[in-house]
């Protein structure tokens, strides 16, 4: 075969099976970098909507003389749902409890759900209400919201020893051990009192997590692992916080406490002042 031939030949099968090997090896080595890169993309920004929502709730309460959004989602008298909600609404893809609003305007894939919220007029844009890790969807229609409120806020106590109380039954508050917080005044330590959860697809249904401040574990709710080893959490003071998780999901159930739903309780609320 003549040189120009041989160069215009192309690959020879043995040439073509080495390249095709060649950038099988290649993309075995990138494919994790991207996956990891793409997690942290998808942390950062839902850290982003965190720190955004947290903003929102902390400039409700300056428009508000103080008082906080809350979290409690049940209705009373005429309303469908809780008017002082900070985001009413169905977020799991379960049937709708019907003592949360069964109307259709409040499913999880419905936006109205954000618009009845008390911060929408703060964030109106429903993309920061979901986690971009956050792929659940019904009906081909993506859910609308994968974060819930500290239930300590303005929502329920669970758990205290001496007493318990909720949105609408503020005359049992001071039967607490722990501080049930209506107003921002009341959170004396901002910096490690947690505001807002990426939840778990599992557990999120209403718009308030519960935390257990009992002896033993209670976990009615628990936080996203959607960024691999940790969740994300926003404080009262404004700044967002990826916190590693050093539990199994099956671990988080478990009646004794570990050391990542301690650290969640240390974070809920302190207790009273006498």
């Amino acid at each position: 075969m003549r040189n120009d031939d041989r160069a215009n030949a192309g690959f020879t099968l043995i040439e073509l099976l080495v390249t095709i090997s060649v950038i099988g090896v290649l993309a075995s080595l990138l494919l994790p970098v991207l996956s990891k890169a793409k997690l942290k993309a998808q942390s950062t920004a839902c850290l982003s909507n965190l720190r955004q929502l947290s903003d929102a709730c902390r400039m409700y309460a300056d428009d508000n003389s103080g008082n906080l959004p809350s979290c409690w989602p049940k209705s009373w008298d005429s309303y469908p749902v809780n008017p002082y909600s900070w985001c009413p609404g169905w977020a799991s893809l379960q049937p709708v409890d019907p003592g949360y609003g069964p109307q259709p305007e409040y499913s999880c894939t419905n936006v109205s759900a954000l618009e009845h919220g008390t911060v929408w007029p703060y964030v109106n844009n429903a993309g920061v209400y979901r986690c971009p890790a956050d792929h659940r969807a019904m009906g081909g229609v993506a859910v609308v919201r994968s974060y819930s409120m500290n239930a300590w806020m303005a929502g329920r106590s669970w758990g205290d020893p001496t007493g318990a109380t909720a949105f609408l039954s503020p005359e049992e508050d001071s039967a607490l051990t722990y501080t049930f917080f209506r107003k921002e005044s009341q959170i004396t330590q901002p910096s490690t009192t947690w505001y807002l959860i990426d939840e778990d697809g599992d557990t999120i249904n209403d718009s308030m997590f519960c935390v257990d401040m009992a002896g033993q574990n209670h976990v009615p709710d628990r936080p996203a692992r959607r960024h691999g080893t940790s969740y994300v959490l926003g404080f009262a003071d404004g700044h967002t916080q990826s916190v590693r998780l050093l539990q199994s999901a099956a671990e988080w159930v478990s009646a004794t406490p570990g050391a990542d739903w301690l650290k969640l309780k240390e974070w809920t609320t302190q207790k009273r002042l006498p």
